[in-house]
């Protein structure tokens, strides 16, 4: 736990005063929780899904 708060104040220091917000040290908290759930299958459906976007402009549903 202490390595972890270390890493968070270290963060906050060198990225400086007003750069870094509570909401980015949460998004990033979030993402890093996040990374373990993805699945190839689900990489591939979210790929698959932003190329129909590109193609398709008035089906924005998929959030790319």
């Amino acid at each position: 736990m202490s390595k972890i708060l270390a890493i968070i104040v270290a963060g906050v220091v060198l990225t400086g005063c007003g750069t870094m917000t509570g909401k980015d040290l949460i998004k990033g908290a979030n993402m890093a929780k996040n990374l373990t759930m993805i699945s190839k299958a689900g990489v591939s459906e979210e790929l698959s899904n932003c190329v129909k976007d590109v193609f398709d402009p008035g089906n924005r549903g998929s959030g790319c």
